[in-house]
């Protein structure tokens, strides 16, 4: 199905009015200004299916992971993660938005044309937000997972680098043991 959009990219628009939109995972609101997200690559969308596919085989019966749906930051600011980890108590299959309280795991997949926005915007947005753990995709040069937590009120600490070979094995997170090679293998 083709959605036809009006003529808003690129302009200030309202919470109200964003939500009158048909869903669409490849916009966001970004200080109250829609935003086009570049088209994934075949590289982006293997990655964040395996990602999807591990998280839900160890992931605790507690949470529910989910991909590409919207994080609720403010009135003009929703993001859509590649990858969310949310309260399973929050999951509402008929549902696409959730706020950051409800959110335990956000996860970035880096891409060509989302470089600046996956290192340095997304990840301040979030913990600006409160979501307790962010991880870092990247699969240039080489694939490597970095992972982040939440600490008080500050900014996200850096948790570890991990690389084919290694297990994940992220603080906060007991759960999480993700083995890299599970990722490459996609």
């Amino acid at each position: 199905m083709t959605q036809v959009l009006p003529p808003l990219i690129g302009v200030r628009i309202t919470g109200a009015q964003y939500e009158a939109l048909p869903p669409n995972p490849r916009i966001e609101l970004v200080d109250g200004v829609l935003t086009f997200m570049t088209p994934p690559t075949g590289r982006h969308q293997d990655l964040v299916d395996a990602l999807v596919a591990v998280l839900r085989q160890v992931c605790p019966p507690e949470l529910r992971v989910l991909r590409e749906q919207e994080l609720f930051l403010s009135d003009d600011h929703r993001r859509n993660p590649d990858v969310l980890v949310v309260r399973a108590d929050a999951y509402d299959p008929d549902g696409y938005s959730y706020r950051p309280e409800q959110v335990m795991l956000a996860v970035e997949v880096v891409s060509p044309g989302t470089e600046t926005a996956d290192r340095k915007h997304k990840p301040a947005e979030y913990a600006d937000a409160g979501v307790a753990h962010y991880w870092r995709v990247e699969s240039k040069p080489a694939l490597a997972v970095y992972t982040h937590q939440l600490v008080d009120d500050g900014p996200y600490v850096p948790t570890g680098r991990w690389v084919p070979g290694d297990l994940i094995a992220a603080p906060g997170l007991p759960w999480a043991h993700v083995a890299v090679e599970e990722l490459a293998s996609s």
